[in-house]
């Protein structure tokens, strides 16, 4: 089958593999799957199995003004891949390049499976802290997404609150949660790694790994970090990862300096993905301190699955679909007097891998859309 993925991210430079390169790199194992690339990143090239498309013309780094400057090219591009590959699905999950993606796709009659990977009115709004311009970019996201969703001959989604958001706006979804390389994500030694980073073998860490972005509310983190060290002198605050298109990474240095915090948090900004196992290895605790109430019923973070896999327990905001997919290594916070109780109250032994985390592989999610494919496509 021959695929064309229009995928949400810089597909060869991201930092951070997305659920479409963890699916689509199985996929090409057995297919063959297309992609454009959007030049907004700057980090490393990533090898990849896909066929890759140049399809910038304006390489600026404001995803806003890349993807608005960029997208007649992007038609341009989307169209010549599926007319002279002659491709059977077209997938993606992007906003002005999934509206490309349609219009090419309906062109030369090839069925579209829109992958919503999250509610982007809110995310797209999420990195500016103006409310008008929130407000514009929320309400113009919103009309796009339902156009695309709209033109869809499929959506797929990645939570349950996602698909029961999406019923209320009038749409039938499909559910592909999120997943993990369980070949890559399991339970490590942590010693190495303790002595790398200057973390006293006994100490008890509290870590983070991920986006380092104000949608994980991790300067309240460590506004409670002086409080933790009263009782637990011990403990030590690991965080890992960069910010992506803010400066919050670096208002969260300042603000531990302030707080006289510093020598007890640690930042690794960001990391090759394939050693982020090694860097969750030290962590007695993994936090997942999601906080915009508009993505808490909506969300099943992939820290979930590997903060899981590793065989760590999890404290973190209360996020519906993360406590149905269940497991008693998770601990559940509201606020900060809470979240100091949960410290207080949990054990420093690592939690167990919970049972069943391999039906969550990356190569199950990709077998579930290849189901999806051979559907609308008729193949078998």
């Amino acid at each position: 089958m021959k695929i064309l993925l229009v995928s949400t991210q810089d597909y060869i430079h991201h930092p951070i593999p997305s659920r479409h390169h963890n699916i689509f790199e199985e996929l090409a194992t057995r297919h063959e799957v297309h992609v454009p690339h959007f030049h907004v990143s700057r980090g490393k090239e990533r090898e990849t199995l896909l066929h890759v498309h140049e399809a910038t013309r304006f390489p600026v780094e404001s995803p806003f003004l890349h993807y608005t400057l960029n997208a007649p090219r992007h038609y341009r591009v989307i169209s010549k891949i599926i007319r002279d590959h002659d491709i059977d699905v077209v997938v993606g999950a992007h906003v002005l390049a999934g509206t490309a993606m349609i219009r090419a796709a309906k062109k030369y009659g090839v069925p579209v499976v829109f992958d919503l990977k999250d509610w982007f009115p809110d995310s797209a709004a999420a990195y500016y802290k103006n409310p008008g311009v929130q407000w514009l970019l929320r309400e113009g996201v919103l009309a796009i997404t339902r156009y695309n969703l709209d033109h869809s001959d499929v959506v797929t989604t990645v939570s349950p609150g996602l698909v029961e958001k999406l019923h209320r706006y009038g749409y039938d979804a499909e559910l592909i949660t999120n997943g993990v390389d369980t070949d890559l994500f399991r339970p490590t030694d942590d010693g190495a790694m303790r002595s790398a980073l200057g973390i006293a073998p006994d100490a008890f860490v509290l870590g983070f790994a991920g986006a380092v972005e104000r949608w994980y509310a991790l300067d309240e983190v460590i506004r409670a970090f002086p409080q933790i060290l009263e009782k637990h002198p011990n403990t030590e605050l690991l965080i890992v990862g960069g910010s992506l298109f803010t400066g919050y990474l670096d208002e969260l240095r300042a603000l531990a300096a302030r707080l006289g915090v510093a020598d007890r948090v640690h930042f690794t900004g960001a990391v090759d993905y394939r050693d982020l196992p090694g860097y969750i290895a030290p962590m007695n605790l993994c936090l997942i301190p999601l906080s915009p109430p508009q993505w808490i019923d909506i969300a099943l973070p992939n820290k979930y699955f590997e903060y899981s896999a590793c065989g760590k327990p999890i404290l973190s905001t209360p996020i519906p679909d993360m406590l149905r997919m269940g497991g008693d290594h998770i601990a559940v916070y509201r606020d900060r007097d809470e979240f100091l109780e949960r410290v207080d109250e949990l054990a420093l032994s690592p939690g167990q891998c919970p049972a069943g985390i391999e039906e969550h592989s990356w190569k199950k999610k990709a077998e579930a859309f290849e189901k999806i494919f051979e559907r609308v496509t008729g193949t078998r």
